[in-house]
């Protein structure tokens, strides 16, 4: 069976063309949001118009699956497949773009957590329940998350300037890194010159001076491993998994090799009968793996269970 499978998130979209037997085929990628809070239904549908255009090209396909950011409630559900419709395509899935995520990853059963930006925990079992913690927005407690990270680490920098906290090599770094001349400069980047992907992007100071081995810093990577471990667990219960089951990963965070050996090595103490292992695809592929599984067994489009 062929499926296009279209990953879309905060800042970019993918489309590909997978077969089950032959593998991905064709693929296009487009620096737009996939998520049509940020753009629009209009928008996106034109993007979702010349992505199909350009990775369908002269192949068929069967039956098309979407994972997209944004795309929480049954009635976003029927907006974006409105969207399709209009389109000229019937057979289409459409879930979350953690959902999809988690197929390309383990295959549709097991565990994933998402950290980028922000951060989710997603699991499903093989009745096909899919169950979360987490992904509520950057704004709030999504350990290990970009955000979370650099908030923390702003926390640590001025609980220091008030004589509240220990010393750390943050504060010389991330000024530098955020362009900043002196501490009280740092609250702006939450106000007046507020962008939550520069602030995210300072996750990396965070991450390298706990490798460096900055106390503070260290903490704070604790800390959001510590939440994480929670939401794992939580997702694991809430699927039936047992002690036994199968995790992954993916999201910028995860590229940092000291967070991805220090998550590891808890996970393992936490869960010592679960498999952690490296992701296999992409979300856009796993989001066509989605469509195909739900072709193929009529289970219906995917509902959130939180």
């Amino acid at each position: 069976m062929r499926a296009i499978g279209i990953d879309g998130g905060g800042s970019h979209t993918r489309f590909v063309l997978y077969d089950e037997e032959s593998g991905i085929l064709n693929g296009f990628y487009i620096e737009i949001p996939g998520n049509y809070h940020l753009l629009g239904l209009e928008r996106l549908k034109k993007v979702f118009k010349e992505g199909l255009k350009k990775v369908a090209e002269d192949h068929h396909f069967d039956v098309l699956g979407a994972g997209l950011s944004g795309v929480d409630r049954p009635y976003d559900i029927g907006l974006i497949s409105e969207i399709f419709r209009d389109l000229g395509i019937e057979d289409v899935v459409i879930s979350n773009d953690a959902v999809a995520a988690l197929w390309g990853a383990v295959g549709g059963i097991g565990v994933l957590m998402v950290a980028g930006t922000g951060s989710i925990v997603i699991g499903r079992n093989a009745e096909g329940n899919v169950c979360r913690a987490g992904g509520w927005g950057y704004m709030f407690e999504e350990y290990c998350g970009g955000f979370w990270l650099v908030k923390r680490g702003t926390m640590a920098i001025l609980d220091f300037k008030d004589g509240l906290g220990p010393p750390t090599t943050l504060e010389e770094e991330m000024l530098d890194f955020l362009g900043i001349k002196d501490t009280e400069g740092i609250i702006y980047n939450y106000y007046s010159d507020f962008s939550k992907s520069k602030i995210s992007s300072a996750a990396r100071v965070v991450l390298r001076e706990a490798e460096k081995g900055d106390e503070v810093s260290r903490n704070i990577v604790k800390e959001g491993i510590d939440g994480a471990l929670k939401m794992i667990s939580v997702v694991a219960n809430r699927c039936n998994f047992g002690e036994y089951f199968t995790f992954s990963y993916t999201g910028g965070i995860f590229n940092s090799k000291y967070f991805l050996k220090e998550m590891k090595g808890a996970f393992k103490r936490t869960f010592p009968n679960a498999s952690f292992v490296k992701p296999r695809f992409d979300a856009d592929v796993g989001a066509a793996m989605m469509a195909i599984d739900w072709r193929r067994n009529n289970r219906g489009k995917i509902i959130w269970d939180v």
